[in-house]
Order: structure tokens, then sequence, then C-alpha cells
């Protein structure tokens, strides 16, 4: 019952206690029939198009005002609801509000596909509004759009079958800029190039609407192109440019370039970038042309590609190899990706069939947004279309060409401000652009002629003779007799002809016939005497569709008849005739133009659609082309569309109509009245009406029936429903509700509501169109931008029928409108969790295979039932498992997160139609198998699908039993090898690469291994593997605050002027270390718990006097000694005031615990004799062995380690009576607790004379572990030969235990530490074994369970108390200098060399070192390299594990980073490299080392040089690589900007060429240090 009150507004206050953190409040004595969790309505009397909804969330007994309703003031503001002024407020229906599709935003955040998933389970039943924040477990998400009835509303109510679309404005976006030939042409009016149209027109826009939405996205941008070289053969090119010189399908050589502009670089103002682009641009043509070159060597012409004929597809995949590594180097502040290709062509493309299997498998696979903008002008056939290469065209009789359009692409075509003017004048535009062949012709028409009558062409061989076509269409289209099958006998076909003898039998004979897509098609000859078929072709019936069957379609096919002389004989008959199938020009096969002599080759295949009438062909729908179509809003008849996509209408006929309808309604009706013209909608009856009027029962053009919701196999061939069945009902359509306007109610009374059911008969057969969704018509009147159309007064509102663009095109601020997708450029949509299609009854016995398996958790914990956890120490290290509905969620959450998608409507129906196991003759005796348990307790089923795979998760009581369906022939493995040139920003020339594409073999997931980590929780024996594609996040702790960086950016000019810390500076870093891992271990300790700080700290805490008397007193009172019994010593550290600081007591570790560190540093502070970090360790191994020191894990064999290791005082009671381990010994310590080795601090680098040294530098920069005496794996009991906390008897192996090595170890996290997420959540960390101030720290994230947003706040926590500990932590890629070769790499990011200009060294013509043999030359040249990187601000990445020098040992231990974490280094061993610039093949496929490789990869920079002594001579230098993951959100003035990492760059190449001689008196410092 509606009420009217009085509006207020409040501001939300977000305390707790507070009733001003809701939305609305409401006395419940006014609406007496609302409860908590109702909806309600409220607008002005006299503005009803402005209506809210909300949800009362409490009903507070504080707010007693009467007569009164309170609204969050944003919320009013935004519906214009005005204080103090009565309003409408009533219940109403939830159903009744419903939305179909809410569009969320989010920013600055990421979300895997399996929080998307729960994020919605959390929002439904709730009401939304637009731009309302939404909060579910730390996912913070923005209402966008919502769609409802096919138009955009404002607000409604969220329920079991609202599509949830998530975008992004901080994705992962690659723009790539294809520069063909027609990049220097001008466009069809003739006033910009198509180079400046793209840049000026298209990327400007794009930019500025990044900025006018805020949008932060992290953007690659290429330019790419394929060169062509006029070369008969290989020989033709000069030795330096054979190794990526390729040949195509028409013998023609080629290479691809690709120019990296910029590489993850995330702007708000793209000014600068734009300014690099012109300037690239207008010299990328001469420069790619002329790249190779040199004087005194001939080069093949070069010339680029046109647009057709470029390495379109090579480039997507070049994207999709970085894509498909979404779970490496994960960042928490991007989600998203998408690959936006800018081409000047018209989006028709010549490309390879298996690569573009490849890239269609993969993108969808992959869930990747591709998007295609063309510069060109629409055309008149669909677009994007793959003109298939034909490997066999001169050995064949096919002259047509195999044409296929790409559903998984999104297209756009860009419209300039120049083209909207000249069509607001009125003039024409045309299409269509003639090709440049048709302009020569012009120009010479002398040689039509030539063309024509060639003498180099056989008459006899290549010509074919006439042929009268009329004959043969009247022929072609005369229907068979009943008694002739498809080759049935046929008499002289031509000669038997029965002319029309009436008009309407002509058109009978001469109308276009439909073509199905199971036709077969014939290619071979029918000698005489044979039985010969009727010319007409037999069109199967609806009966034979199947989903079975290869559906694809083409134009028509159509035999001819011609008489030929038999070879066998001089003297044939007239009669003798010989049969062969001819495909028309434009279609899949055809034989014009070639040979007779080839007939015989011809072979049968499959044709393809007619790319000017696509809609007219069939398609087999799959899973793949519904992969996207949630994504998509619907129009009123419930069909997914494409807003960019628009059609011009045809107005003659319909104006009497227009003028009485509506503005809304009369758009309606032009969409109508075009669709209507389609040969596949029919009219419907429009009496049909809803039998659930609360409802919306939509037919998406035909394509949902009520009897099953959702798609089950294959599609036949039949009609749709009629868009024109709308016509009818506008009146009552156009009261729903639209932008501004949220009148529900008054769509309720009538009995059709925005779609049509269809009858059952209708349904039985149905047309699924062309494009994206899989459900839009074709036409050529349809295009992709019609905002400057003008309206002639006939305004929308819809969203649908894309508005009139008003603004002025001469204004700054004017962009081309809706002609591009600009909502998918702007804020890419993530793959929908939920699709509609799965495999019939038929399809699932024939076409797959069904396993099953089942998980009884009770069983697979039966450890932890039987002898559950009884103190809070031991539910500490035994967690509980996962319950049987949690489990059930998390298996569902897994599959999400790797791609699957939720198969919604799934009915209880269609259990019958199920291949069950058990049933299936397949496994007769599989379900005597399973278990028996009882069926008590829940019961659930859900269906998900990725490709053809499809999965059933049954959750029966305590049992999940999982069905998997898998092709029973498997999809074969595709691989394509290419081979390019690239570069990247920074570097100096086209380096040569590989890389293979492809696709990805789903069926070999191991999900049965998956689902039994996830039941364990990850602590039994199954963990993480890298099959499973596990999440990722490295970061580097690094010490901040160097006054060198300061200098560096207040402007000093050289950047070598970083300095060696001191001893002092180095305890320091030591000491904030500990602190920092005390964070890590969540230990909570104050001031007071902490040890007083000796002179090396950087803690600002002084003792206190008291303190400081009482130290005074304590040591004129006693003196310890080393000397002193170990019971005095232990008591004197456990005195409160000057004893060692001990941990507080906390749930997992014992009393009395304190830091090893601290203890060493205690000891070195109060006892006489310990004076260093060594005495300390042997004074505290002292009380270990005499047990009054014990690790706080229980291990008696457990040494004493320095660092942060914890240990705790045994008290008399606990002390072990032998050296067997004591009574509360817990294997499980080292999951929980990240215990570090120390290296300790002995001496200052200004004492030691490096030149003369023969120390490696890990032992001059104490890095080096001597693993025969500091192996923290011996020193932990594990190698003792008895038990350690690896595995004890009768237990769970200790997988973090199992897999550590010498310099790294694994622990558990905690990520949900303040329990905000709706699921238990956990992940493992690896971290390195050992910390040395001189060195980075790492610290790698791995997870499968954990919510995106919360692992980054926690991550961001530990960046907040690193700072304040002296350090800052930077995420940093797995591998910073991966090959663009290597497997898991971008292929488009290298590192660069810079070359160390040794020889200027020289003295007297002799090198440095000369004297000296290989191994001790190359041991001095690495020592004199690691000083030139330090000089620069460089450490090494981690400690070293053996007393030899580094380049003979990993290649981490020759990586370093900058302490500001932007940039790497790598000294490539002084070796020289093979004379032979060697061929790149794969990584994977090659046995050679990462150090041989990256050798190649230095020695292939150089190959497009002729001097061959520059190709095999020594290559000393370095390796740099940026940090691509450092993003303004980690950076501070300690870090740098851009500009600071350039002026690093230039100044290290300025350094190493020796300019200025700044090289040459290094070097002399160098050795003055001996002296």
């Amino acid at each position: 019952m509606a009420k009217t009150l009085n509006l207020r507004v409040h501001k939300r206050s977000y305390s707790e206690n507070s009733n001003l953190n809701e939305e609305i409040l409401i006395n419940q004595k006014d609406v007496s029939d609302v409860v908590v969790g109702d909806v309600v309505e409220i607008y002005h009397i006299e503005d009803e198009e402005s209506r809210l909804l909300l949800q009362v969330a409490s009903l507070s007994d504080e707010f007693q005002q009467k007569g009164i309703v309170s609204i969050e003031q944003s919320i009013a503001t935004t519906f214009q609801l005005r204080a103090y002024k009565d309003v409408i407020v009533k219940k109403v229906d939830p159903k009744s509000v419903s939305l179909d599709l809410v569009e969320m935003l989010f920013k600055d955040q990421y979300f895997s596909r399996s929080d998307f998933w729960r994020l919605r389970n959390g929002i439904i039943d709730s009401c939304v509004y637009l731009n309302k924040k939404i909060e579910h477990a730390e996912m913070r998400p923005q209402v966008m759009e919502m769609w409802s009835r096919g138009e955009r509303v404002m607000c409604g109510t969220i329920t079991e079958e609202t599509r949830i679309v998530y975008r992004s404005s901080t994705a992962v976006v690659q723009i790539f800029i294809q520069m063909s030939s027609e990049m220097w042409d001008f466009d069809i009016l003739g006033e910009d190039l198509y180079f400046e149209k793209a840049l000026n027109g298209f990327l400007t826009d794009l930019f500025a609407k990044w900025k006018e939405q805020n949008c932060l996205h992290d953007v690659t941008i290429v330019l790419f192109s394929r060169t062509f070289y006029k070369a008969q053969s290989l020989e033709d090119f000069p030795d330096y440019m054979r190794d990526c010189i390729v040949c195509d399908y028409k013998g023609r050589y080629y290479q691809d370039f690709y120019r990296i502009v910029v590489q993850n670089e995330r702007y708000d103002d793209w000014t600068t970038t734009m300014m690099l682009l012109r300037k690239l641009c207008n010299t990328y043509k001469d420069k790619i042309l002329n790249y190779h070159r040199q004087r005194g060597h001939k080069v093949p012409v070069a010339y680029n590609s046109r647009a057709a004929q470029g390495n379109f597809l090579e480039t997507l995949n070049m994207s999709l190899n970085l894509f498909e590594g979404y779970y490496i180097d994960r960042n928490f502040d991007r989600t998203g990706k998408v690959a936006v290709v800018i081409t000047p062509g018209a989006g028709v493309f010549e490309v390879d069939r298996e690569l573009a299997n490849i890239t269609k498998q993969r993108t969808i696979d992959c869930g990747v947004g591709s998007d295609l903008v063309c510069m060109g002008e629409q055309p008149l056939h669909a677009a994007p279309l793959f003109k298939f290469h034909n490997k066999h065209a001169k050995n064949s009789l096919e002259v047509g060409d195999d044409y296929n359009i790409p559903h998984w692409m999104n297209h756009s075509f860009y419209i300039s401000k120049s083209q909207i003017k000249a069509r607001l004048q009125g003039s024409f535009i045309p299409r269509i652009k003639p090709p440049p062949e048709f302009f020569e012709a012009q120009r010479r028409p002398g040689d039509r002629k030539l063309i024509a009558h060639s003498p180099n062409q056989s008459e006899d061989e290549d010509n074919f003779p006439f042929v009268d076509y009329d004959e043969y269409d009247a022929q072609i289209w005369k229907l068979p007799t009943p008694n002739s099958t498809r080759f049935g006998s046929l008499k002289s076909p031509y000669h038997a002809r029965r002319e029309p003898q009436t008009l309407a039998e002509a058109k009978q004979i001469k109308k276009p016939r439909k073509r199905n897509v199971s036709d077969e098609y014939s290619s071979f000859v029918i000698e005489k005497g044979e039985r010969r078929g009727s010319p007409a072709i037999n069109i199967p019936t609806l009966a034979r569709s199947s989903s079975t069957e290869d559906v694809s379609s083409s134009v028509g096919c159509y035999p001819i008849v011609k008489k030929i002389s038999s070879k066998e004989s001089n003297n044939s008959s007239e009669t003798e005739e010989t049969y062969f199938s001819r495909r028309i020009v434009g279609s899949a096969e055809s034989p014009v133009g070639y040979s007779r002599r080839h007939i015989h080759q011809a072979k049968s295949r499959r044709a393809l659609i007619n790319p000017f009438a696509p809609s007219r062909m069939q398609f087999k729908m799959t899973s793949n082309r519904r992969r996207w179509v949630h994504a998509f809003p619907t129009d009123p008849q419930g069909a997914a569309v494409q807003t960019h996509h628009f059609h011009v209408y045809n107005k003659k006929g319909s104006s009497a109509l227009l003028e009485k309808l509506s503005r809304e309604s009369a758009k309606m009706s032009q969409l109508s009245m075009d669709m209507k013209k389609q040969p596949s909608f029919t009219v419907q009856d429009s009496s049909e009406k809803c039998s659930e009027p609360s409802s919306l029962n939509r037919a998406a053009s035909g394509l949902v029936t009520e009897e099953k919701e959702f798609y089950v196999g294959s599609v036949d061939s039949c009609k749709s429903i009629s868009p024109t069945s709308s016509l009818q009902n506008l009146e009552r359509f156009g009261h729903s509700s639209s932008l501004g306007s949220t009148n529900y109610s008054s769509t309720m009374d009538g009995g059709l509501q925005g779609g049509r059911v269809l009858r059952h008969k209708t349904r039985e057969n149905r047309s699924y169109l062309w494009g994206p969704t899989g459900e839009q018509e074709w036409s050529p009147d349809m295009t992709t931008g019609q905002d400057w159309f003008p309206a002639h007064g006939c305004q929308t509102e819809s969203r649908l029928i894309k508005p009139i663009l008003t603004a002025d095109i001469h204004s700054q601020n004017f962009c081309a409108g809706i002609s591009v997708d600009w909502k998918s450029l702007t804020m890419p949509a993530s793959l929908p969790i939920t699709t509609d299609y799965f495999p019939d009854k038929r399809s699932l016995e024939n076409d797959y295979t069904v396993s099953q398996y089942t998980l009884i958790p009770e069983d697979v914990n039966s450890e932890y039932y039987s002898s559950p956890p009884v103190s809070e120490d031991d539910r500490f290290y035994r967690r509980k498992p996962l319950l049987v509905t949690e489990l059930f969620r998390e298996l569902i959450s897994q599959r999400l997160a790797q791609g699957f998608q939720i198969i919604t409507k799934m009915k209880a129906t269609m259990r019958s139609q199920e291949t069950l196991v058990g049933s299936s003759p397949q496994y007769p005796l599989t379900s005597s198998l399973i278990r028996a348990r009882p069926r008590s307790g829940p019961q659930e089923e859900i269906y998900l699908s990725i490709g053809l795979i499809f999965h059933k998760l049954t959750l029966s009581g305590q049992t999940i039993q999982v069905t998997q369906y898998r092709p029973r022939h498997e999809q074969r493995q595709l691989k394509y090898l290419y081979r390019y040139r690239f570069q990247v920003p920074d570097s100096l020339g086209y380096d040569i690469s590989t890389s293979e594409f492809r696709n990805e073999k789903l069926e070999n997931y191991n999900w049965n291994y998956l689902d039994q980590y996830i039941c364990t929780r990850g602590e039994g024996d199954y963990g993480l593997l890298d099959p499973l594609k596990y999440w990722r996040a490295r970061f580097f702790l690094l010490p901040c605050n160097n006054p060198a960086t300061k200098k560096i950016i207040e402007g000093n000019d050289r950047c070598d002027i970083y300095k060696t810390k001191s001893k002092q500076e180095l305890q320091q870093l030591i000491s904030g270390f500990v602190r920092f891992l005390e964070t890590l271990n969540k230990i909570r300790r104050t001031a007071q718990t902490r040890r007083p700080k000796h002179s090396g700290d950087n803690v600002s805490t002084t003792p206190s006097t008291d303190q400081q008397t009482a130290q005074t007193s304590q040591k004129e009172a006693v003196v310890l000694s080393t000397s002193m019994p170990s019971s005095k010593l232990v008591e004197a550290m456990r005195d409160p005031q000057t004893g060692l600081p001990m941990i507080p007591k906390q749930t997992g570790l014992p009393e009395n615990c304190f830091i090893a560190e601290e203890a060493v540093d205690w000891c070195i502070q109060n006892i006489q004799e310990v004076k260093d970090v060594g005495a300390g360790i042997h004074l505290m191994q002292r009380l270990q062995d005499e047990h009054y020191v014990c690790h706080s894990s229980g291990n008696a064999h457990h040494k004493f380690i320095h660092g942060f290791y914890l240990y705790n005082i045994v008290s008399p009671k606990d002390k072990p009576k032998s050296d067997m381990y004591g009574p509360v010994y817990n294997y499980l310590f080292q999951n929980e607790w990240c215990e570090v080795s120390i290296l300790p601090v002995e001496r200052e680098r200004s004492e030691i004379a490096l030149f003369t040294t023969d120390e490696s530098p890990c032992q001059v920069s104490e890095l080096w572990v001597d693993q025969s005496c500091n192996d923290w794996r011996t020193l932990s009991g594990i190698d003792s030969g008895a038990q350690g906390w690896g595995q004890l008897a009768g237990s769970r192996v200790n997988l973090c235990a199992i897999k550590a090595t010498l310099t790294h170890k694994y622990v558990h996290v905690e990520v949900d530490v303040n329990n905000r997420s709706d699921r238990p959540e956990w992940a493992s960390a690896r971290y390195h074994a050992y910390y040395s101030p001189n060195a980075a720290f790492e610290l790698q994230i791995q997870w499968m369970v954990a919510t995106g947003s919360i692992l980054g706040d926690l991550v961001t926590t530990w960046g907040r108390k690193a700072q304040a500990c002296g350090f800052h932590l930077l995420p940093v890629p797995g591998d910073p200098f991966a090959l663009p070769s290597a497997p898991d790499s971008d292929p488009l990011r290298g590192p660069i060399f810079v070359p160390l200009d040794i020889a200027s060294l020289s003295q007297g013509g002799k090198a440095i070192f000369h004297e000296l043999d290989s191994d001790a030359k190359s041991k001095k040249l690495f020592h004199f390299q690691d000083e030139i990187i330090k000089r620069y601000g460089f450490m090494p990445i981690n400690v070293c594990v053996s007393p030899t020098h580094r380049h003979d040992q990993t290649d981490d231990q020759q990586q370093y980073i900058h302490c500001t974490g932007g940039m790497f280094s790598l000294i490539e061993s002084s070796h020289l490299v093979s004379p032979k610039v060697v061929k790149t093949t794969p990584s994977r496929f090659s046995k050679k080392s990462a150090g041989e490789l990256r050798k190649d990869y230095i020695a292939r920079q150089n190959s497009n040089t002729s001097s061959s002594d520059v190709v095999t001579k020594n290559k000393t230098g370095f390796l740099w690589s940026w940090n691509f993951m450092s993003s303004k959100r980690w950076r501070s003035p300690n870090t740098g900007d851009e500009s600071f990492q350039d002026k690093m760059l230039a100044d290290f190449r300025q350094f190493c060429a020796n300019e200025n001689n700044r090289l040459t008196e290094f070097w002399n410092d160098f050795k003055m240090s001996a002296l």
C-alpha cells in the first residue's frame, strides 16, 4: 500500500553503532507492511518518471520520526529527489523489478573469476541503483549500468536470473597498430592519411575517453608490419639477413617487424606518447624498408604489405602468449586483458587456416577480448573476414576463395570528423575502395588487351569454352525426377530441359535457392557409361541436421556440363559428356580458369560461408559461440545485441505508422521493420500471452524455449520469432523503464512484457544468426556507427538504439560517438561466469567419454576427526578441514578460476538425458566401485563448461561426485613456429626472435589432483604443482633512503655515485629486517618487550633513566663471562630488567621464547669474551647442548642458527632426560613460522684490496654461504638421520619441509587475518632461507584459494610495515631476464645488452688481465664488472651458496636489482660466444642452458650488421631490463620515476662506452685499491 511521507536526507556515517550508515531510514509505524529486506519504491507525486528503489536493511527503534523517510544524500541527488517534499513510498515485489543484466565497474583491484561468482552470490536478492558502491569480502565494485526488458534502467533488484558483467578501468591493454602500405594512403575523402586518422582521430579520442572515465590501464603500444622483398630465392639476400627471412605460400619472401613504442606504462596524460607515436610513424616506413641496407651489399627491394596480407593473426598470438600467463607475475591492482588491433584496411585478412584455428581456440579458451578497429570504410560484406591461403592454387581447379567470419572478435569502424561532416552535408561516400590494380588498368588502357590475350597462355590449357549461362541457370534449378537420386541416371539434361511457359514458372526456376549447412559437394568426374546424377543439387531435409555434422556453409556449388574428347579415342561421339561440379567464383571451390588436365586433382572438401549473406547461413551451435553471449544486453525480444552496431532503416513505407507511435516506439518499430525483411523471421500470433506476468519469459530470436531454457545440442534449420510481433505491443512496451525512468509498476498489468513466448511447435527448429553474440542479423545496411545521422525529430533514450550525438563536431571534446565500441575499449569486460549451452543426449552418448570420481571429505580428513585438536596451540597448527558444503563451493570456484563457466537454467529434466557412469555401456561396472553413502544432508547439482569439456558436480549428503565429459576424439595439438624482428623501448635495433603458438589441451588438466588439494587444504600429500597454474606474485625487500638516489633525482649529472654501506648501516638493516619478520609472523611486541638497542640501531627510542640505572648496577654487581655456569647465564637472560628480551606469549609459541639474532646481540653486549657473532653463536649452542635452550618446535636436534629463528628457555620440568625429542615436539612448526638465517657483518669493505684478493665477490661482500658448515637443513636436524619435522611416523607428509631447498623455504600464509572473507582461504610463501644486508630478500606468494583484494590488502600492509623498518617491498617479475623465445614469456619483451668497452682499457696493445689464464682472467673481470654495477646502486638478488665465483653458479647468482627496485642487471659470463650466429629455436626444444641461450640472444642483436668480426668477437657487458611490475601504487621518492630510470640507463651506457674516459678512470681507481 502506497504511503505519502515527507522526504529528508542524511549523510552516511560509517560508525557501526550509528543508524546513519543505512541508505534509508523509515519508521515502521508509517509502513506497517514493510519488514527488513523488503524493497520500497520512492518517487515524487509530480515527477513519476524518476523513481528510486531501495532495500530496507534495518528498522531501527532510534528513528521515531513519524511521517518522515530519510534517504542518504548522494542517492537523493542522483535521483533528483528533493528534501522536505512529499514522496510516495510503497512496497514492491522484487520479481517485478528484477534486472536482466548488471554491469559493475571496478578499479585498482584484482578479481579472479571465482571472486566474480562469490560476489554475485553475495548480492543476490539485493537492490542496486546507479553508481551504488558494493562491498563484499573486500571486493568493492560500483554499479555502472542496469538492463531490464531491453531497456537501460537506474535501479532494480538482483535475482538468480540476473547476469552480471564485470568491467575494469585498470586492465592490461595491448594496442597494435598495423603499419601496412595503406597507412600512407589518403582516406576515402582525400583529406587525411590513414595513419593520421588513426593517431589524430581514433587514438586521440580513445585517450580522451580514458581520461574522462578516469581509466588507468597498463598499456603497451606496438607498431607492426610485414615487409616483402622482390627476390627469387634466399640466395638473393646477404648472409646477415637470412636468419629471419621467411617464404610464404606464394613463394614471396618477407620479414615481420614489431616496434614497441611503450611497454606496460600507466599514464594519466598520453600527450608525450602521442608525440612519440607521430614521430615514429613518420619515419617508420623508410626505416623498415632500408633497415638492412649496408654499404657493399646488395639487398632486394623491399615494400610493405597491404593490410590484408599482413601479420594480423601472428600479432594476436603474440598477445595471447602473454595473456595465457595471467597467473604468473600477478598484479593486485589489475583485472582484465584486451588486445586492440588498429588496421587501415576494411577488416579482410588473408590468413593461414591452421593459424586461424589456433588463434580462435586460444582466444576463446583464454577468455581474452580482441577488438579490431578499422580505419577503412566498412565493406558491403560481413567483417571481419578471413580469406584462407590456398597453398595448392597452382595445382588445383579451385579459383574461388575459402572465407571465414571470426565470431570471436569484436570489430568496429572508426568514422572521422571529416566523414561525419561530409555525411551531414549529404555527400555520398562510397563503401568500396577500388583496388590499386583497377587504377593501374585505367592508366594503361592498352594493357587490357594484353591481359586478356596473353601470348604466354595456352588456349588449349587455360581457356574454358563459352557457356550458355541462361540455359545453365535454368537447368540448375530444375527439380529432380522422383526416381532420381543424388547420383541417379540422367540423359542429356541440356536437351531434355523444358522451357518455362509462364512468368511464374520462370521466376520459380530462376529464384535463389536457400542452402543448408549439410549440403554436400562433389568435385569428381563422371565418365561415359557411369550412372550420372541430376545436376540439380539435392537439398537435405531438416531431419538430416544433427549435432555431429560439419555445418559450415557456402554460396552456390553448381555442376556444369562440357563435352570433352576422350584421351583413349579420337572419335568420340557428340553424346559423350563429362560432368564435374563447378564452384562459382568467390565461393569455397571453383575450377574456372584452370586447365582441364587438372580436373582429376579436384578434391571434395567443406566450403565456408558466403560473406555477402552470412545471416542466411546456419551454424552448428557450440559452447564456443555462446561463451561471451551473457556479456551483451538484450533487446525487447531477448536477443543479445552489440550496442555499437546500427541499422540504416527504410522509412518510406512507415511514415504514417511512425507518426502514431511514441518516440521510443518509433525507434523500435524501425528496428522491427528492418529485421522483418530478413527471410529467417516469421510473424507469430500476437495474441500469445505470458503465462506468468511477474517474470520475464523471453524468446531470444527464437533461441530460448519454454521447456528448455538453455541450449541443448545442435541447432536445426528453422524459423525464429518475428520482431514485427512487437509492433502490435509497442504502445504497451513504450511505458517500460528507460534511463531516468523506473516506472516498473505500470508494466506489470500487461500480459506481454518485453518478450514473446513461442508455441512449442514453433520452437522445434531455430536458426542462429551472424555476429559475436550469435543472435544478430546481418545486412549490408548495418553499420557500426550512425551517431552522426540526423534524427528527423525522432529522439530516443534507449541504449539499444544509440542516441544521436548532439555535440559540436568542431568542439575540442568531440569524439566520434558510437562508431567504435568505446565501452569495450575504455572499460573492457571480463569473460562472463555463466553460459547457456549443453550438449544433448545423443551428443553425450556418441561424442563424449565420461569419467567419474568421488570425494568424501570425512574419509580424506579422517586423521583430523579421529584425533581432533584439544588445545589452542594444537588448533593453531591443525586447522579444521572444509565442510562438505564449503568444499563443494570451492570446487566450483576453482573451475571458474581456470576459465570454466556455469551453465545456467539447467533443469532437473536434464538428468534423464545424461549418460551416467554405470549406465553407459562403456562403464558397466563402474557404479559398483563408488562407495555407497546415506543420502542425507544437502543435495545440489551444477554444470560447468569450457570449450568441449563439461563438468557436473553433485553434492549428495557428505559425498561430492565429479563427472567429467570429454570429447571422444581429442583436439589435435596444433603448433606454429614464428620468426620475427622486434625492437623494445631503449633498444638500438630490431632483434631476431622466435615464438611458438600452440593451443592448450584443456582435457589434460588434472582436476582430480586439484580437488584433493582443496579437500586437504594443501596440508596433505597434495601440494602446488606448476601444471595446476597456481597464482604467484614475487616481491623483493630492498633498503630505501639512499642519499645517492635523491641527488640524482635532484639533477646530479652522473649516476655512478652510490657508495658502499658502512658496517653500522648494515647492522641497522639487520635490525630492521628482524622487525619486518615479526610482522610477517604476526608477532606483536611493544617497545618494552624489545631489547635495548645498541648504537648501530636506527631506532630513536632510548632506554629510560631507570633502565640505564638498572643496567649500570647489574654490570657493577655481576660481570657475565663464558666461564660461568650455564645456569647462571640463563638466569641472567631471564632477568626482566637487563635480560634477554622475550616474545610475549602468543598462540603457537611456548613461554620464554626469544629470537636468535637478539640473543647473539645480547651476548655481545653483556658477556665479556663474546666480541663477535661467531662467539655468540658458539655460546648459545653450548646452552642448547646442555638443554637450557631449545628450538621452539621442540626438536632437540635443531642447532642454534643466527637470524630470525625462534628458541625458548626450557624450564627445569620440561628438560628432556635424553637426546630424543622433547614431549612437545611439533613437526608442523616450520609450516607456520617464517625463519631466516642472517649472514653476519664482520668487516668493512674499505679494508679489502679488491684487485689483489683471490676471494670471489660473494666473499668480499660477505654474501657467501658455506654449505659445508652453514647449511640450514643440516642445522635444523633434517639430515641428522633421526626424524625431523619433514614427516613423523603415521603422519602426513610435511610439504613445506620436502619442497625446501638450500636457498629457499616455504611457509603457510594466513590470508584472511580479519575474517573478512566468506570462505576459508590460505596461501603459501616461498622465501629466501638466508638474508644479507648486501643483497635483496625474496618473498613469493603462491595461492589457489585466496581472494585477490584480501591478499592485496595483506601485501599492502606488509609494504607499509616495511617502510617503518627502513625497507620498501616491491613487486618484481618471476624472471626479469626471460628471453622472448621462452615458453611462458612475453614475445615482445627482451633484455637490453649494454656492451662494456674493455678494449679501451688495453695498454700497449695488450688486453687487461692478459698475463692470467682463462679462469683467473674471468674471475678478475667479473670482479671488475661487479664493482661497476654496484657503483650504480645495484645489489645481488640473493646470497651465494658456493665459495667460487658466480658465473659458475646458477643464473640467479649473476642477477642484480637496483636499490630503487626499478631496474635489473645481469653480468653475463665473459667466455667467448660461438663464432657462428646460431639460429633461434624455442627454449622448450633446446637443451642449451639459460646462459648459452642468452649468449645466442646477444649475438643475434648484432646479426643485422655485415661485419663478421663484430658477431664473433668476445662480447663483454651487461644485460639490462626494467621492472614492469612496479606501478605508481608502489612508487615513492625512494624509487624514482620513469625519467630517473631513463637517466640511469643513458648514463650507464655512456660509462660503459668510456665516454669522457670515465671507464678508464674507474679502471685506474680499481687497480689503485691494491696499493
